[in-house]
Parts: structure tokens; C-alpha cells; sequence
């Protein structure tokens, strides 16, 4: 009898528990979800030992207004004279660009700036292009890999 009042004192106590925590409420999150102020396409992923890498980037601002007439729909504005600076290993940058009139930024760099002294095939480094537009700071990865 004893036995099962203390199973029984122990299962109610422990479900008081678990109904006291589902009840917490939540904080907001530790970093905030925003959404990035630029779409970034970026071309060029694989290339030979002996050449340079090259990468090119299309920056847009997408302008929602008509986002639900189907007639019209998301209209995608070039960024101008966006500064994008590009990381490898999250802090070590390697470049700095300036996006054109039509939003466009390329980069030229070596393996070797890219810190691959010996290119083999296959090898892959990650590249970051970061940049504040709007006063909301973004970063786009992207991989390139020798052939």
C-alpha cells in the first residue's frame, strides 16, 4: 500500500512538473528573424587549378507592392553602388567590391588569396558576401570548388 502512494505522489508531482513548464512563457528569440534587404544571385562555382576564380553577382532590391496582382507581380530593382565585402573562414576578408548601375559586382582573385596554395581537384573553399542595405546588415555564402 505504501509502495503504490509513493508511486502514486511521485507520478502527480511529476506531471504538476511537466503541466508548471508547458505553461512558461517564451522569450523572443536570441537574434531576430529578419529578412534580407537584397536578393543576391551569384554565378561561377567550379574552376581549373591554373586560372583565377571568378564569381559574379546580380544584387536586387525586390519591390513587394504588387505582390498580389498577378498582372504585374514582385519587380526586382538593381542595387547601385552596394559595398559587398567577400570573407573566407568567417573573418578573413579577401576583397572588397562596389556593385555597378546594374547591380552587378565581380570578382577576380587567385586560389592562393582564396588560402589554397596548392589547388587539387575537388578542394572547395566558402566564400561570403556581406553588406548592409537599408541599415540591415546580410550575408550570402557561396562555394567554390576546383575542377
Amino acid at each position: 500500500m505504501k509502495k503504490s502512494i509513493k508511486h502514486s505522489t511521485l507520478f502527480i508531482a511529476l506531471s504538476l512538473m511537466l503541466f508548471a513548464q508547458a505553461c512558461v512563457e517564451a522569450d523572443d528569440l536570441v537574434t531576430p528573424n529578419v529578412a534580407a534587404p537584397v536578393l543576391i544571385l551569384l554565378q561561377g562555382t567550379a574552376f581549373s587549378p591554373t586560372s583565377s576564380v571568378s564569381v559574379s553577382s546580380k544584387t536586387f532590391e525586390l519591390d513587394k507592392t504588387n505582390i498580389l496582382d498577378h498582372n504585374l507581380g514582385i519587380d526586382s530593382i538593381p542595387v547601385a553602388n552596394l559595398a559587398l565585402d567577400v570573407y573566407v573562414a568567417n573573418t578573413r576578408k579577401v576583397a572588397s567590391l562596389t556593385t555597378d548601375t546594374e547591380g552587378i559586382a565581380d570578382l577576380v582573385i587567385s586560389w592562393a588569396d582564396l588560402g589554397v596554395d596548392v589547388p587539387k581537384s575537388g578542394t572547395q573553399v566558402r566564400l561570403e558576401f556581406a553588406g548592409t542595405h537599408k541599415s540591415i546588415a546580410f550575408r550570402k555564402y557561396h562555394t567554390v570548388r576546383v575542377q
